[in-house]
């Protein structure tokens, strides 16, 4: 394996001559010649690549770990919904990497933001949004888990009037702004307006879309209506809006989480948006959906400095990796979870971009890290996705396992029980189950919260 002769190095570019270049570096200096592991982002694929591939090193491969993320914790996704709901606490679903990471494994962790990626000189440069200068980070061996963002250049005014559901805080903004619209419903008396206020619009009805219509479902009709009693309940709509519900599925859960969702009384239009405005959504075939409530979950993009490496790749600018993660136009360089397309030799198309594939995806990379580390042989990645679970908020929950299809309390139980231990740590397990109790004994708490005297919505 070729090492860069100052990988231990990082060396400062100067910026204008009104900053000062920054005078700490993110990596420790070092007197050996361990070779230097680069990961960019801190989702489930950087999280899980970085934590396994320490486990392994530790104390027998003298390997230096280095984590960028332009966050300083990682989102456990699956909760999200449920966090916009307050099944549990929004910050109970965001995990600090320092303690996970830094404390007892070794790896070193910077706050910054990749700005540029250099393939032929095995630099990356990258920057703290409060920092008076970028870094230039070199690297042995680089993997690419930066992660995607919503795509929002699919329809016009998405940027302005839809709502996004992707962050932690996004949870917060949605969740602040059904409470609003209540309000506002509350102290009208035209009809029609009440309609539009109470008219929740989801577009996108892949994992994150078809949770969270469940989860909004939950909140108005199963717990807002109790405090609003000028509101009928015939008043509030929700209705999911795409081509197909869970498109990307590898079971046979779409049909199921379908029938489930319109058993609750969610409409469900097979269309594609055309334009969101302040009045609503505007499908392709001209219908208006007269809405304030349109939340985006439609699509997403890789990183442009993913999808502008100048290396093979698919027409969504994921990267073309075999099945050792592995860009073959530049060794030392992988790629997994959303940045990667990787085949399935089980199915002939591409895995599909869940946290569940990534855990497994970063684990399967830092044991090919560590075979190309000790010059064993490596071993492709190749899994079959057996079971798939989709949690529908009301104790509901829809699975398909190995072709049986469970729903109802059984499915949210065994849901709640395997991805309980699919949290990172001990403490994160108790927080969640300790929330998960009290929200069936008590009330959920339905106040808006207001960050710096202004809504944040």
């Amino acid at each position: 394996m070729r090492l860069t002769k100052d990988w231990h190095t990082v060396v400062p570019h100067v910026m204008p001559v009104t900053r000062a270049p920054v005078k700490r570096v993110v990596t420790t200096r070092s007197t050996s010649l361990a070779p230097r592991v680069v990961i960019l982002g801190g989702g489930f694929a950087g999280v899980s690549t970085a934590h396994e591939l320490a486990r392994r090193c530790a104390g027998v491969l003298p390997v230096h770990i280095t984590l960028i993320s332009d966050q300083n914790f990682y989102l456990f996704t699956p909760l999200l919904a449920e966090a916009t709901t307050g099944a549990v606490e929004a910050h109970h679903v965001i995990y600090p990497i320092r303690p996970l990471l830094c404390a007892k494994l070794g790896v070193e962790f910077g706050e910054m933001t990749v700005e540029a990626i250099d393939l032929e000189r095995r630099r990356v440069t990258a920057c703290h949004r409060r920092s008076p200068g970028h870094q230039e980070i070199p690297y042995d061996m680089l993997v690419l888990a930066l992660g995607v963002a919503p795509d929002t250049t699919t329809a016009p005014g998405v940027e302005e009037y839809a709502l996004g559901f992707k962050a932690v805080g996004d949870a917060y903004r949605v969740r602040n702004h059904v409470i609003d619209q209540f309000e506002a419903a509350a102290l009208t008396d035209d009809p029609m307006e009440r309609r539009r206020l109470l008219t929740f619009v989801v577009v996108g009805a892949g994992h994150a879309g078809t949770e969270l219509v469940a989860a909004l479902e939950e909140l108005t009709r199963g717990i807002l209506l109790r405090h609003y009693s000028a509101i009928p309940r015939s008043a509030v709509r929700l209705v999911l809006v795409s081509t197909a519900v869970l498109p990307q599925t590898a079971t046979r859960l779409a049909a199921y989480a379908k029938k489930e969702l319109l058993k609750r009384g969610i409409h469900f239009l097979p269309a594609r948006a055309a334009k969101v405005s302040p009045e609503g959504l505007t499908l392709q075939d001209g219908r208006l959906i007269a809405s304030g409530s349109v939340i985006w979950t439609a699509g997403t993009r890789v990183s442009p400095l993913v999808a502008n490496l100048p290396v093979r790749k698919t027409k969504d600018g994921r990267v073309k990796v075999n099945g050792y993660f592995e860009v073959e136009e530049f060794p030392g360089v992988y790629a997994l979870g959303d940045n990667a397309a990787q085949v399935n030799p089980h199915t002939g198309g591409t895995y599909v971009a869940t946290a569940q594939v990534a855990v497994r995806q970063g684990r399967a990379l830092a044991a090919v890290i560590e075979s190309e580390l000790t010059g064993r042989p490596k071993r492709s990645f190749a899994i079959r996705e057996h079971a798939e679970m989709v949690p529908l908020s009301r104790h509901t929950a829809v699975a398909d396992l190995l072709g049986l299809k469970l729903g109802g309390v059984p499915a949210w139980v065994m849901w709640k029980i395997v991805y309980m231990f699919k949290l990172p740590t001990l403490a994160a397990r108790l927080r969640a189950v300790f929330d998960w109790t009290v929200e069936m004994f008590f009330q959920r708490d339905v106040s808006e919260l207001v960050v710096g005297g202004r809504r944040n919505v």
